[in-house]
């Protein structure tokens, strides 16, 4: 057999190898079948993880698309949201501002009384607005859990001063039932969403009736459980239940509207803190919602 003059060099090389002599034997041509095969599967093994290798790219890069295509409908939500809510306070602000004026001209004692007082409570829910919008902006990027040795006390006076706009003029009883043993984790989670829960069960009490809220924080090694019940006008699970997270919902029943972060805020927390959330309310009854939280994940 006569090897070609300009071959490939590694077939010039297994072709010298495998019949030196030059000879066509069967031995020979066996040996290089085998080796023309093993060269075949070779390349095809390459081939197939190639392959695979471009599907796994291919899923990742339509995972990545989808993130953030739901990323871009969230902000598209939010700042539709913060707009919208952050320009209704603002003018009631600047409407109460221009009427202070006016009475402050007639020396009205009582109507600038009437006026500071909605002015402070339409600052302060403002402040609320801005707080929960700017958590939803952290909780995108991940940077706002700091865990600390969490204090009864000061949890309280923390919950406290940030609804008592919302208690003034009304009968609202608060129960707080919190215990702790020395509880690590982030106080800044617990207060927003007890400030959240707390403000909705105030916001939707029964009219003319004493609002009664029982607050409960309990732990043991595993799980974090909080609680928040009310005697409320409660909804209507059967209508409401799809869109009860839904940002910027509010329920249809209700006259006062609120700043509209609300459940969406806490069940966004819940879920990136690996928690569960369970809201069972009942139409002229009242509400309850419970979240628990693993604290292995704080370890």
């Amino acid at each position: 057999m006569k090897i070609p003059e300009n071959p490939n060099r590694l077939l010039s090389r297994q072709l010298k190898k495998t019949f030196p002599d030059g000879e066509l034997t069967n031995e020979g041509m066996n040996k290089f079948i085998e080796l023309v095969n093993e060269v075949y599967y070779s390349h095809d093994e390459d081939r197939l993880i190639y392959q695979r290798a471009e599907q796994i790219s291919n899923r990742e890069l339509e995972k990545t698309n989808e993130e953030l295509q739901i990323k871009n409908d969230f902000l598209d939500t939010f700042n539709h949201g913060m707009a919208h809510d952050v320009k209704n306070h603002t003018s009631n602000i600047i409407g109460l501002v221009n009427m202070l004026k006016k009475y402050s001209e007639k020396q009205n004692i009582d109507m600038i009384k009437q006026i500071n007082q909605q002015l402070e409570m339409s600052a302060n829910q403002l402040t609320s607005i801005v707080q929960g919008f700017l958590y939803l902006s952290r909780s995108e990027s991940k940077i706002d859990n700091q865990f600390t040795i969490i204090k009864k006390d000061e949890l309280i006076e923390f919950i406290n001063l940030e609804i008592q706009f919302l208690t003034k003029g009304k009968n609202v009883t608060i129960n707080y039932n919190f215990n702790l043993n020395d509880l690590f984790f982030s106080r800044h989670i617990l207060k927003i969403i007890f400030v959240n829960l707390i403000s909705n069960s105030i916001k939707y009490s029964k009219p003319n009736k004493e609002c009664i809220i029982n607050v409960s924080l309990t732990h043991d090694f595993n799980n974090l459980e909080l609680k928040v019940e009310d005697n409320g006008i409660g909804i209507d699970m059967k209508h409401a239940q799809k869109k009860l997270y839904n940002l910027f919902n509010q329920p249809e029943s209700s006259e006062n509207k609120g700043f509209g972060v609300g459940l969406f805020l806490i069940k966004k927390i819940t879920d990136r803190n690996n928690g569960t959330i369970n809201f069972n309310s009942e139409l002229n009854v009242g509400t309850q919602v419970a979240i628990k939280f693993p604290l292995e994940i704080n370890k």
